[in-house]
């Protein structure tokens, strides 16, 4: 099976399920922004995409009512006043003040490795990131130079996970797609698990970093036979792997093993 067959065998997956109409999945076929003008909606597209990390949503963005109220700490999602009343070692205040002033509902662990304690590091380190360009535009031209460039734009997630804790690299090229850089895919556990059984990435790859890259590429290279955007490959895989079309709230559940079976009777064949 070619890459642009089995881009067009997912596609049609999603249609044979009960209630999946063609309309409905484009409807995720957009980014949730488009190189939005200000620092403040990338920095705030920067905290929505932290809350990501590991299932981290649910401990984090429901128990205070959603990330919108994190703005009365964060200076209506300034990165700028955030960095200069945080400095990176600043996590445990911030973290106080959230617990004093937005009372978070559930238990607040707070050994470094808990959820909030890395979510706060992550909060400062993405403000001080983003004070170091003069506005939006500043960081579009240093994001284009690798994003334009196939053989550099690996780069700029990697970039973006180094300088922000929390933020590895397919957060980080979450975060990229979602602010309009369709050029990107984001290379998670869902599609990881897909391509890994289709022998598209190597499964005993004991590099992380290694298999995300490698994923990366992968949607990347199908999206170029398939004549279509990475942030398209990407969502037709995450919905078959999720099941989730969160645009409208319809789920179908999970399909991954069901969607691999049927690749694997479509090449039998």
């Amino acid at each position: 099976m070619t890459n642009k067959e089995l881009f067009d065998f997912a596609y049609n997956f999603l249609l044979s399920k009960k209630g999946v109409s063609k309309e409905l999945i484009e409807k995720h076929f957009k980014p949730e922004q488009s190189k939005p003008q200000d620092l403040n909606a990338l920095y705030k597209r920067l905290c929505d995409t932290a809350q990501n990390r590991q299932m981290s949503a649910n401990v984090i963005g429901k128990s205070i009512g959603g990330i919108d109220n994190l703005k009365s700490l964060l200076f209506d999602f300034n990165p700028i006043l955030v960095a200069n009343e945080y400095g990176k070692a600043d996590s445990s205040r911030l973290l106080e003040r959230i617990v004093s002033e937005l009372n978070p509902i559930g238990k607040i662990r707070t050994t470094p490795r808990s959820i909030w304690p890395q979510y706060c590091i992550t909060l400062i380190d993405s403000a001080h990131f983003l004070r170091g360009f003069e506005n939006s535009e500043a960081f579009y031209t240093w994001a284009d130079f690798f994003a334009n460039n196939e053989k550099a734009k690996p780069a700029l997630p990697l970039l973006i996970s180094i300088e922000i804790r929390g933020i590895g690299f397919p957060l980080a090229c979450d975060f990229l797609k979602e602010v309009g850089y369709t050029n990107f895919g984001k290379p998670d556990t869902y599609i990881k698990k897909i391509f890994s059984a289709l022998k598209l990435i190597d499964s005993e790859e004991k590099s992380t970093l290694k298999q995300d890259y490698e994923a990366f590429k992968a949607i990347d290279k199908i999206a170029q036979e398939s004549k279509v955007s990475s942030f398209v490959v990407d969502k037709i895989f995450w919905l078959i792997g999720s099941g989730k079309f969160y645009e409208t709230g319809f789920k179908i559940g999970r399909n991954s093993k069901e969607f691999l079976d049927e690749v694997i009777k479509k090449e039998s064949m």
